[in-house]
């Protein structure tokens, strides 16, 4: 709602210059969290002994993240609406100016992007430009007076010393706050602070299903199976899931700054700027740790489990998804832990046959994911993917790796029935049913890896499967043939 004209000294305040904070401003996101995070995931040993930075100051540590690591200032989401305002106030001659409490690098890298601010002033190793500071400097750059565009009560003492103020904030009160101390409000621009929809988007319970896993080594197994080991195994199951969520999280944060180049990805809550990254780091340092201390709580073999779990997905976001092939190998490592969750939290026998089919199984879905993102990237003019380390040229060997090691685990199952189930014929009652699940395995891969070179294939294969009425159809043969043979 535009105010200007209520106010006596409107024609006046109307050719004052608008001075811009960056951070929740004119940027939708924070960017020293950004930088933090682009840092970390770059840098991981020097970002976290710059913290120690911090007893000589904020400035210190700002203009120590600003030499680690560099922000890419075309991937930051801005406030289209608030941009769109400081456009036409600028082709109406007012001049715009950016004054922020981020690194004065950061600051220099917006401003020619924005093509509209005219100077910038931002925090430089003698000082952190935010709130008095930033008052102070401002009072004397522009002694004729501004108009103040900010997010927060840190902006306040800036507020006071401008003409008048224009809110950008998801935080109601704070319009209503200022106008009872007296300060003339411009303009407002509210936006709706981070809704439980992002979050629960965020934490991607689509994904939960993956962790069913762990009741194949249950189902294979059912006669030996007792009710303590079920319910654990479930409960198991239930931390699992948050454990994934979280380490889902980590990862989105990870990558931000090519999400937001994608197609599609560019919607996820962190790259859009719905959550903030400093709510997403704290929710993974404070849960992981508690789903962690859970787990040793209920079961501490499965609790190893979740730790190795953790650490491998954390060694993922933290580079290792930029290593062609060794991403899809530590992903089907992921899921194969799942399974072997299962089997240890039930007190079952470890099958070694069951864990070898898994890794084989699902490098095969992990490459025909990377597949699909090859031949998108091609056809947007792309020559690699972007954060992943593959290139277009690529496409042949993660199509012939990917079936090969699809058509080796069907071999597995094969041998597996032969050399154990056949051989040993007290494992089932009637095993020749068994022979269904090769049959049906070998249908669902070449159905993944069909839709997957055709371009098709627009989500997680395992997590399309469950969507897919085909896939779930021979997912019911081979439930319905093991119950079968069980019998």
């Amino acid at each position: 709602m535009d105010q200007t004209s209520a106010h006596p000294a409107a024609l006046r305040q109307a050719a004052l210059p608008i001075i811009v904070d960056l951070d929740h401003t004119y940027l939708r996101v924070d960017s020293l969290y950004e930088l933090f995070a682009t840092a970390l995931f770059s840098k991981p040993v020097q970002t976290l002994l710059s913290l120690f930075l911090l007893t000589r100051g904020m400035a210190a540590f700002k203009c120590r993240l600003a030499e680690i690591a560099k922000l890419d200032p075309e991937s930051l989401p801005v406030r289209g609406e608030f941009v769109s305002y400081l456009e036409k106030q600028s082709s109406l001659g007012r001049d715009i100016h950016l004054a922020t409490a981020a690194h004065i690098s950061i600051a220099r890298g917006i401003a020619p992007e924005a093509k509209l601010f005219k100077s910038i002033y931002g925090t430089t190793p003698g000082m952190n430009l935010k709130g008095t500071a930033k008052a102070r400097q401002l009072s004397e750059a522009f002694p004729d007076g501004f108009v103040y565009a900010g997010d927060s009560a840190a902006d306040i003492p800036v507020w006071r010393a401008a003409r008048a103020a224009i809110v950008v904030s998801s935080d109601r009160k704070l319009a209503n706050d200022l106008l009872t101390s007296g300060i003339h409000i411009e303009q407002t621009f509210i936006d709706p602070p981070a809704s439980l929809a992002s979050w629960w988007q965020a934490f991607r319970p689509h994904q939960w299903t993956k962790n069913l896993l762990v009741f194949v080594p249950l189902i294979l197994s059912a006669r030996d199976v007792t009710l303590t080991g079920f319910l654990t195994t479930f409960a198991v199951m239930i931390l699992l899931c948050g454990v994934a969520s979280l380490t889902y999280i980590v990862n989105d944060i990870a990558d931000v700054a090519p999400d937001r180049k994608h197609w599609t990805k560019r919607h996820r809550p962190f790259a859009s700027g719905d959550i903030p990254i400093r709510d997403g780091l704290i929710a993974a340092c404070c849960g992981l740790p508690i789903f962690l201390l859970a787990g040793f709580l209920i079961s501490p073999p499965a609790a190893a489990c979740l730790i190795c779990y953790t650490a491998i997905t954390l060694g993922y976001s933290f580079g290792c998804k930029r290593i062609p092939l060794f991403d899809a190998f530590l992903i089907a490592l992921l899921f194969t832990i799942r399974v072997f969750i299962g089997t240890v939290t039930a007190s079952l026998a470890v099958s070694f046959w069951l864990l070898a089919f898994s890794m084989f199984f699902f490098f095969s879905m992990a490459l025909a994911k990377r597949h699909t993102e090859i031949l998108r990237a091609a056809g947007h003019g792309l020559s690699e993917i972007e954060g992943r380390g593959y290139r277009i040229e690529d496409a042949v060997l993660t199509l012939v790796m990917g079936l090969s090691s699809a058509m080796a685990a069907i071999v597995l199952v094969v041998i597996y029935m032969v050399d154990e189930v056949f051989a040993r014929r007290m494992l089932y009652a009637e095993p020749a049913w068994l022979w269904v699940a090769p049959m049906a395995i070998f249908l669902f891969v070449c159905r993944i890896w069909i839709l997957s070179h055709r371009g098709r294939m627009m989500d997680d294969p395992v997590a399309f499967a469950l969507r897919d009425r085909t896939c779930l159809a021979l997912g019911a043969c081979v439930a319905a043939a093991i119950m079968l043979a069980i019998s």
